[in-house]
């Protein structure tokens, strides 16, 4: 083999042990704790953590400790002065994501000493599984939920007395209305977009599910942040509006979007149970869909997941068929949709203010009547 031809082989090997080295270095970046940046291989709880970090937010959650920051709450947590201040260490595990709500209880506890069985490992596969999905739709959940400290009060607008109505043009509650809709249907497509396993679905399909849960998903969230004699109105997009505001707009539709309201408040649905509730509004059959045995398939494991939760979760111990109950919701919700629909073709049909392309594209277009 000639000389120039030994240098330019060497020199492939060079470059390629260069791009080896790269590689290394980029997949060893993504291998640390989102706490301490410890080296981490696996995720716990919603969030790629090391062992140590892991163990010190499960013994947390599971004893309810309470720490106290000797110094401003602001102490550098990393691999050296993770220990350090046990305050600051927990407030950045919930800061990266890291859900309390998945943590097992002492029910739960594995059993040390002893190799687990074959059995005992698919199980323990399948529980970490179980724990990924759940704190991801957590997650998604939580993300596209408005900030409660900076809600927008611009509009926001509470009548002189019960017999003197707010003075604002109709057109002008229609165009509100429609920018809200907008605005909350585009939050809702950031959370449908999350639930695992949607993105694995054809385009066509996903699409059919968004539309076709877009209103349910808006009555769903609405409903869920009205509290018992509050008269405020929270939407998705953060703005907030009186319900005298609204009732025009929204006619007997308020009416039983407030009586479902109940109907929620009643049931004492935790965020996880919502999260999950939320999903299981999207993934569900829909006339049209081109593989309705994968989008089963996802909504089997979004039940199994709420049921074990449901089962082990002291609280709904004590609440006979919770589950059933919880479930039952979901007719209640498609009905509400349906009227909403109604609602919208009204608005559509007085022409006051024109509907925006998208809304009119989403909701109406595609009316059964």
């Amino acid at each position: 083999m000639s000389l120039f031809a030994n240098i330019c082989k060497f020199s492939v090997t060079i470059n390629k042990i260069k791009l080896d080295e790269q590689f290394v270095k980029v997949q060893n970046s993504m291998l640390v704790c989102a706490v301490c940046g410890d080296v981490a291989m696996c995720h716990h709880y919603g969030v790629r953590t090391c062992e140590g970090c892991k163990g010190f937010f499960k013994r947390t959650v599971q004893k309810n400790s309470k720490y106290v920051c000797l110094a401003n709450k602001a102490c550098p947590v990393d691999r050296r002065r993770r220990n350090r201040c046990q305050f600051c260490r927990f407030q950045k595990c919930l800061m990266v994501g890291m859900a309390k709500e998945v943590v097992r209880t002492d029910s739960l506890k594995g059993r040390r000493g002893r190799l687990p069985s074959k059995q005992e490992n698919n199980e323990v596969l399948r529980q970490s599984y179980c724990t990924y999905f759940i704190a991801t739709l957590l997650k998604a959940h939580k993300d596209t939920t408005p900030d409660i400290a900076n809600l927008n009060y611009e509009a926001y607008l509470e009548p002189m007395c019960t017999s003197s109505p707010l003075i604002v043009s109709e057109s002008e509650n229609i165009r509100q209305f429609y920018k809200i809709l907008k605005s909350s249907v585009n939050v809702i497509e950031h959370f449908i977009h999350r639930i695992p396993g949607f993105r694995d679905l054809c385009g066509f399909d996903q699409e059919l599910l968004f539309q076709s849960a877009s209103l349910e998903m808006f009555v769903l969230r609405l409903s869920y942040r009205i509290t018992p004699n509050d008269s405020k109105l929270i939407f998705c997009n953060g703005m907030v509006l009186h319900k005298t505001q609204c009732e025009r707009v929204f006619g007997d539709w308020l009416i039983n979007i407030l009586d479902f309201s109940n109907t929620l408040t009643h049931l004492g649905i935790d965020t996880l149970c919502f999260a999950c509730i939320s999903a299981l509004v999207v993934i569900t059959e829909r006339h049209g869909l081109q593989d309705a045995r994968k989008v089963e398939n996802i909504q089997l494991t979004i039940i199994e997941n709420l049921r074990d939760y449901i089962i082990l979760n002291r609280k709904y111990q004590k609440r006979p068929y919770y589950l059933s109950r919880l479930l039952g919701i979901l007719p209640e919700l498609r009905s509400l949709s349906i009227q909403g629909l109604q609602r919208i073709f009204y608005l559509k049909i007085e022409d006051l203010v024109p509907m925006p392309i998208a809304l009119d594209k989403m909701f109406v277009t595609s009316l059964p009547f």
